[in-house]
């Protein structure tokens, strides 16, 4: 194939991307296999403290289910916060400011930029300015990113104590067998050493517990805000994500989109509670 007729070709793709934004009208309810419209998944998921809504970072559809999503429940008067994957505590001061309607539009797209540097702006930009519109709070949930660069490097044990009063004071990153045969589903361990593997791993739960704990730590100290958390799905994904990580009885509900290794056929209702289903 000609680099011409490929770039053709990814152009079309491209296009075939943007123009089915608004693709996402219908979810398979997990505990039944039922095929739901968005408005009663919405409906049926209205009454969690904490709801987990999954997402391929490159997918407008994603954000733009997840904008209807806080739409609908800000319009059922739920005291809402939205937690983000895409920010870490240190942005926290400016995630507040922005909310409240204290910082202009440039100033927070380069917050943006700097924490979230690959994806572009537009992607999230209808829910950072309805969240601004609304007053709704930010929480940024991610875990120090060059704390996550060294553990995937040389390990958890390999942090300084400097780095490790960057975290929690309980989070340990430990693995064990089932989180690593998990991680060898849905990422691919070719080339790599049985060690260098558990860091990838560790890596992958450091920010778990991360975000798990911001979430129980808000929550508690907000009692009656409802968190709609925005992640990618395969941390949003019950087995080996956020959700396994939190503490107490807090109830939750998850909504993903199909992630490798999910699908309609493999994905159970120990992973999330609704598949959505997308035309292409």
């Amino acid at each position: 194939m000609s680099s011409h007729r490929a770039a053709k070709l990814m152009l079309l793709s491209l296009l075939v991307a943007l123009l089915c934004g608004c693709s996402i009208s219908q979810a398979m309810r997990m505990r039944d296999g039922a095929t739901v419209d968005v408005d009663t998944m919405i409906a049926e998921v209205s009454d969690t403290p904490v709801l987990f809504l999954g997402e391929r970072h490159d997918a407008p559809a994603h954000h733009r289910l997840q904008l209807r999503v806080l739409e609908a429940l800000h319009a059922q008067g739920k005291d809402l916060v939205i937690g983000m994957e895409m920010f870490e505590s240190v942005t926290q001061p400016a995630l507040d400011a922005w909310s409240s309607g204290r910082v202009p539009e440039d100033a927070f797209r380069d917050v943006y930029h700097w924490s979230w540097r690959h994806i572009p702006w537009d992607m999230y930009s209808d829910i950072f300015f309805f969240a601004r519109d609304n007053h709704i709070p930010i929480v940024a949930l991610n875990a120090p990113r060059l704390v996550v660069q060294a553990v995937a490097q040389s390990g958890f044990a390999s942090l300084s104590p400097r780095e490790r009063a960057e975290l929690p004071p309980d989070v340990d990153a430990s693995v064990t067998d089932q989180f690593l045969n998990f991680m060898r589903g849905s990422s691919p361990s070719h080339g790599r050493s049985r060690e260098s593997f558990r860091y990838i791993a560790e890596a992958q739960m450091l920010r778990n517990m991360v975000m798990a704990r911001r979430i129980t730590g808000y929550l508690s100290s907000h009692p009656g805000k409802v968190m709609v958390v925005i992640a990618g799905g395969a941390h949003a994904r019950g087995v080996g994500g956020v959700p396994a990580e939190l503490k107490g009885n807090l109830e939750y509900r998850i909504v993903l989109p199909p992630v490798p290794p999910l699908n309609e056929e493999s994905a159970t209702l120990q992973d999330t509670d609704y598949l959505l289903r997308e035309r292409f």
